[in-house]
């Protein structure tokens, strides 16, 4: 099995997400017209600058160990990858949430109302969505949302989870304002409409298994910062023939 080691806890200084798509381009001998096609699976790309001391001057030590780790072996990492918006940008206001299972000595408890299931999540507001379209996007209508505020912006993930567990995913195409209610309608770039009704969480971590491009060095000065930069390219279970063990030292 291939080690996926768990990205240790860096101090980011800097970073960046994206996809990339690539793709193949003939032109044809008679008409001479171009034609492009995908070529390969999209692979999202990231580059994460960390700073070498950070405030348990540990930096410069996970780089070592990560590298010691992987030991000559591919460089994986799984990270909880954050979203390409900028860091403050919420303002106070966390809309994410995550269901929430009760057990009683490992037997899974359900909490029902009449004979409805009923979902728990550890978020600071208790988002509910159902299937919505706009125009000719597919959206979800979320209630419980602070009012009168910006409530969602391009590239955030939405999520609705309903009572049997079952999620749907999509991103978030434009930014979006709750109406006085606390009630908005999302637009997302989802290619088929959301089946699903129940719990809503916007904002929440992409979790993404990394090939990083080489480990980076950096020389540490007798006075100032220094840093590291990590480039990574997404990577995928079925590309490794004796596929993945998950690893986390720093928990």
């Amino acid at each position: 099995m291939t080690d996926v080691i768990a990205w240790p806890p860096f101090d980011l200084t800097g970073w960046e997400l994206d996809e990339v798509y690539p793709q193949s381009r003939s032109v044809g001998l008679i008409e001479g017209r171009p034609r492009t096609s995908s070529a390969q699976r999209a692979r999202r790309v990231a580059t994460a600058n960390i700073t070498g001391i950070g405030k348990q001057q540990a930096g410069a030590g996970y780089v070592r160990m990560l590298n010691r780790l992987w030991a000559g072996r591919p460089n994986l990492t799984r990270i909880e990858a954050c979203s390409t918006l900028w860091y403050p940008y919420r303002g106070g206001y966390d809309l994410r949430n995550n269901v929430l299972e009760w057990t009683d000595d490992g037997t899974e408890l359900l909490w029902t109302e009449g004979s409805a299931t009923l979902l728990w999540g550890d978020g600071a507001y208790a988002l509910s969505g159902v299937p919505a379209a706009d125009g000719a996007w597919y959206a979800l209508t979320v209630s419980g949302l602070p009012p009168s505020r910006i409530v969602a912006r391009p590239s955030e993930l939405i999520s609705v989870t309903d009572t049997t567990g079952a999620t749907e995913t999509a991103y978030i195409l434009t930014v979006i304002r709750s109406n006085v209610d606390g009630v908005a309608t999302i637009r997302t770039d989802k290619a088929t409409a959301f089946t699903l009704s129940g719990l809503v969480s916007i904002g929440h971590a992409e979790s993404i298994v990394f090939e990083a491009q080489g480990v980076p060095r950096s020389v540490q000065g007798v006075t100032g910062t220094f840093g590291y930069q990590w480039d990574f390219r997404e990577v995928f279970v079925d590309e490794y023939s004796d596929g993945w063990t998950e690893i986390d030292p720093w928990a």
